[in-house]
């Protein structure tokens, strides 16, 4: 191995040689496949999760829309709370196209007139006169533009502040 001179090891150049094997080929190669794949998984997961922050944020962009929508039906007297020419007749826009957060949103509306069986029905015992005991307001709320959104539909109701009256609304029974 080696020579000792003065209480010293003294080590030959093959036997230093021998002592600072590197890495090999082999090593080598797999080391950097471990690396590669860690590294593409961190990154596949890092895309992952900031498609799911813009996907939450568009969520959450047409959910304050739909509020936005609600507080305008809450503050807009009872008699106006309709589809423009449509029944019952109001003052709500039936579709609207909304730009919110640079993003493109078409709000779909739809207002019923729902008979309360609280009172009776019409046509039931007791009889109801006045079918129009308040409104179902829906609205739909898509993103064409946006990618793995779905639509949200969200609905509320409006009811009139004292008690119902006689109206000239009607209500429409199909049998299919």
């Amino acid at each position: 191995m080696g020579n000792r001179k003065n209480g010293y090891q003294i080590q030959s150049t093959r036997d230093r040689a021998t002592n600072r094997r590197g890495f090999g080929l082999i090593e080598s190669v797999i080391g950097a496949a471990l690396f590669a794949l860690i590294a593409l998984s961190v990154s596949q997961l890092l895309v992952r999760v900031v498609e799911l922050g813009r996907v939450a944020r568009q969520r959450t962009t047409a959910t304050a829309l739909a509020n936005e929508q609600f507080e305008i039906i809450r503050n807009l007297p009872y008699s106006d709370v309709g589809i423009v020419g449509g029944l019952p007749v109001g003052k709500i826009p039936a579709t609207q196209t909304l730009v919110r957060d640079g993003l493109t949103f078409t709000v779909k509306a739809y207002v019923r007139n729902i008979d309360d069986p609280f009172d009776g029905t019409i046509g039931g015992s007791p009889n109801d006169l006045s079918p129009a005991d308040y409104r179902l307001v829906q609205f739909e709320i898509s993103c064409s533009a946006c990618t793995r959104f779905t639509p949200i539909d969200l609905t509320t109701t409006a009811a009139p502040k004292n008690l119902e009256s006689a109206s000239t609304n009607g209500a429409l029974f199909i049998n299919a």
